[in-house]
């Protein structure tokens, strides 16, 4: 059985991007993996890397904040799910505020200190920029950290809510993408 983190970054109630990583981690429970959900929009206490590189002599990031036991369960998971909508073609706040944290999952000399992972991306959008988004973090996450992804899924067209409840084909692939964690 595998750990596998699920990383929400919408700051929507409803967001699509959750119901597409919520379809992702019903498949990832059902072939019996454990899957810790966390959404960082619900977080009151989160700030993102203040430069301080405590985090090159500690092997970790030295911020106490709600942030940090997601790091932590990410070092300890075995997968990822990361996601997010484009605002202004860009990842939400929410999401820089995590993904900057991740300059602690590199040592001083820029080699990984955690292991690699298996990872999906979500990313939504309402108009366009989903699939360069979608691309872009997996390739970070790839270069920097040597994760594997294993699938990505993009909506466009996400703008009102419950859209990806009602797209079937989208649930589908991930599903599928979840299935091989």
């Amino acid at each position: 059985m595998s750990k596998i983190v699920a990383v929400i970054s919408s700051p929507r109630k409803d967001a699509n991007s959750a119901t597409i990583v919520k379809s992702m981690v019903e498949a990832a429970k059902g072939k019996g993996h454990d899957v810790q959900v966390f959404n960082v929009a619900e977080l009151k206490d989160r700030r993102g890397c203040i430069a301080c590189m405590g985090c090159k002599k500690a092997g970790k990031c030295v911020l106490k904040d709600e942030i940090t036991p997601i790091l932590d369960a990410i070092r300890e998971s075995d997968g990822v799910i990361l996601s997010t909508a484009v605002y202004f073609g860009q990842p939400t706040g929410q999401y820089r505020l995590l993904e900057d944290r991740f300059f602690s999952f590199i040592d001083g000399s820029f080699t990984p200190n955690v292991t690699p992972k298996k990872l999906a991306v979500v990313v939504t959008a309402g108009t366009g920029g989903a699939d360069e988004l979608a691309d872009q973090i997996a390739g970070r996450m790839g270069s920097f950290f040597k994760f594997d992804c294993i699938g990505k899924v993009t909506m466009t067209g996400g703008n009102p809510p419950h859209e990806a409840e009602q797209n079937p084909e989208i649930l589908a692939q991930a599903a599928e993408i979840g299935s091989k964690f």
